[in-house]
């Protein structure tokens, strides 16, 4: 009797895996614990002005691209990212990125406010500053026509998945895995595909048919979010694509007790409008401010010297709240440049210095190399 060989494609993936290098997330010791895997559901979380859509950018777009066009992709990885930016327009995010690569670049701080006009008449660009943004024409051209599509307005999750399960039936093919199941397989298995929601409370009602007949009117923000949810799944376990979303939390972390005791830090309960996200999601990041609650910091570092001249909060912490794929509850200090939206991770407190301190809040800090 020929019986099957089940372990053979656990092994084919072991021997595939072993042949892989992973796409780098720009952040040492979040990617040591979670990294930019396929088929992984992340989820961010926190509350307004914390930063999450400027962390989404560095840890799943731009840190990412940058190295995909470095030198040091030297397995010939390749992206796909479909950015579904239903809060800013796109624009205003070619805008911010591109001061945030000329910063990077050069040290000059030309923030998307001027870029975009938003300043008083003497502080518009002059000609030298429109001839250096023009310079990265070529950086962003070549970014959004062989790697990110950016889908900006709100969108409801029908319009995600027509857009999701066209590029997949377009990129790759399905074969029969054995006698009840087919697989997926991707047209190019060096290409990483990451679908990123920002933000999933934005996404718009919609009324869904299915193949028996019925309909069903989506029109509570949880019934919204728990479809897209389900979607999503089929994202990640179906065509093995990246999910990335980005949600808000509710009020009640604001809440004076828990301010009062002290209890300030994001939880998974936190999270506004449904639970699916969480429940569904391989990985949660919660966003935490904590000069904003007037609490010492959860791991220790000086707040009194993560604030610049001008007051500004240079400092975050992110917490694992989740991770399906090893552990959790692990805090990591980030330093945070408010008007160019860049996140560098900080050195662990005990290797902290005030000189670490200092760097931070003359931006040097920032220009740092990333290790790729």
């Amino acid at each position: 009797m020929i019986k099957t060989d089940y372990f053979e494609g656990l092994e084919k993936e072991i021997q595939y895996g072993l042949t892989q290098d992973q796409i780098p997330m720009g952040f040492d010791r979040l990617n040591h614990h979670v990294g930019l895997r396929k088929a992984t559901y992340y989820l961010i979380g926190g509350f307004t002005g914390s930063g999450k859509s400027s962390f989404l950018d560095d840890a799943f777009i731009l840190n990412p691209y940058d190295f995909i066009i470095s030198s040091k992709n030297t397995k010939g990885l390749k992206l796909k990212i479909f950015y579904f930016s239903m809060e800013r327009r796109k624009n205003y995010k070619l805008g911010k990125w591109i001061s945030r690569k000329i910063f990077i670049d050069t040290g000059r701080i030309i923030s998307v406010n001027k870029i975009l006009g938003w300043v008083s008449e003497e502080n518009k660009l002059n000609d030298e500053e429109i001839e250096v943004i023009k310079s990265y024409k070529d950086y962003i051209n070549l970014m959004l026509n062989s790697v990110v599509t950016i889908i900006e307005n709100p969108q409801n999750p029908m319009g995600i998945k027509k857009t999701i399960d066209s590029y997949a039936e377009s990129n790759g093919t399905w074969i029969k895995a054995d006698e009840f199941n087919r697989r997926y397989v991707p047209n190019d298995p060096n290409e990483q595909v990451i679908v990123i929601y920002d933000h999933i409370g934005l996404q718009k009602k919609e009324t869904r048919s299915y193949p028996n007949g019925d309909k069903i009117r989506l029109s509570s923000k949880k019934e919204i979010i728990d479809q897209s949810s389900e979607d999503a799944r089929k994202f990640r376990d179906v065509y093995g694509y990246t999910i990335v979303k980005v949600s808000q939390f509710n009020r009640d972390i604001a809440n004076p007790t828990r301010i009062k005791n002290g209890d300030v830090e994001p939880m998974l309960e936190d999270f506004k409008d449904s639970g699916s996200t969480q429940e569904d999601a391989d990985v949660v990041f919660a966003l935490f401010d904590p000069m904003r609650y007037k609490v010492p910091d959860p791991i220790g570092y000086d707040l009194d010297q993560l604030r610049n001249q001008f007051g500004a909060k240079m400092y975050r912490s992110v917490k694992i709240l989740k991770n399906s794929y090893g552990s959790d509850d692990i805090r990591v200090g980030l330093a945070f440049q408010p008007i160019l939206g860049i996140f560098v991770e900080m050195p662990k407190i005990q290797d902290t210095t005030d000189s670490t301190y200092q760097t931070i809040i003359n931006n040097t800090y920032f220009r740092k190399p990333i290790k790729f």
